[in-house]
């Protein structure tokens, strides 16, 4: 018994130095990932953040029901998350961003009404996730989404510079959008694609998730002008209510800023 004892207590002994081991190695792991992520920042003036707590949400998120969830970002994408915001803000003039613009944070994911979101706005900030290139966060989704959301942002801030009763004019008669939750819905249903459809394009719709709300229409007509998928300007060109839209998007713009015209969204990322 004595010996049996002794193994016994030296095994434990064995376990609980392993243990204190392994726990030291995780926290040198989370402590040194954590020194990966960049430290907050200001790029063109705007606040952009890599560091994930609650407290990035407005208060009134953090509650029921809308329950705000994030996730930090992985070390190891804060470098492409940097790149794609640069792209981004650079389009803006200056004045637009300072009188408009905030923060821009980056999460890994985030959750609203147990719904995930690939981006959202506030007030005054942006709100966007990366979950790495291979789950289809690519270059060109993450500078799509800053455009969609900063859309939001300009389209609350300025309510007489847009156009809304124009717009829907362009719609076909007797159209109605299909999600009064302006988005969430689509997002539950599973009917938020936002690839370019040229069906759709023949109704005034670059996508799926168009036609959820005004707001998620304009969005994605945003995203484009600024940051155009592939065969974007083709669509423009091809289908008549798309152009219509293109030009009141402009419109809205220009309004903004003069520096906004058609030959400048036509000459982005040549």
């Amino acid at each position: 018994m004595l010996i049996l004892n002794s193994i016994l207590k030296s095994k434990a002994a064995s376990f609980k130095t392993n243990s204190l081991g392994i726990i030291f190695f995780l926290f040198l792991n989370l402590q040194s990932d954590s020194q990966s992520i960049p430290a907050d920042t200001s790029i063109r003036g705007v606040l952009v953040s890599f560091r994930y707590s609650v407290s990035i949400f407005p208060d009134s998120w953090q509650v029921a029901p809308i329950n705000a969830q994030g996730e930090q970002l992985n070390s190891s994408e804060a470098g492409r998350c940097k790149s794609a915001i640069i792209n981004a803000l650079k389009k803006y003039p200056i004045a637009a961003l300072k009188k408009n613009l905030r923060a821009v944070y980056f999460l890994k994911d985030m959750k609203f009404y147990d719904v995930g979101y690939g981006g959202t706005n506030s007030n005054d900030a942006l709100y966007l996730t990366n979950d790495g290139e291979d789950m289809g966060y690519t270059d060109l989704y993450l500078e799509q989404t800053f455009h969609h959301e900063f859309s939001s942002i300009l389209y609350r801030n300025n309510p007489l510079l847009f156009d809304d009763a124009a717009w829907i004019k362009v719609n076909m008669p007797g159209f109605d959008y299909n999600d009064p939750e302006n988005g969430v819905g689509a997002i539950r249903n599973n009917q938020s694609s936002q690839e370019l459809d040229s069906v759709l394009c023949k109704k005034g719709f670059l996508t799926q998730y168009a036609l959820s709300s005004l707001e998620n229409d304009i969005n994605t007509l945003a995203q484009n002008i600024f940051s155009p998928g592939e065969g974007f300007w083709n669509l423009v060109d091809g289908y008549p209510r798309i152009s219509q839209k293109v030009k009141l998007m402009i419109s809205f713009y220009h309004k903004i800023d003069p520096a906004f015209t058609e030959t400048y969204f036509r000459n982005l990322n040549l």
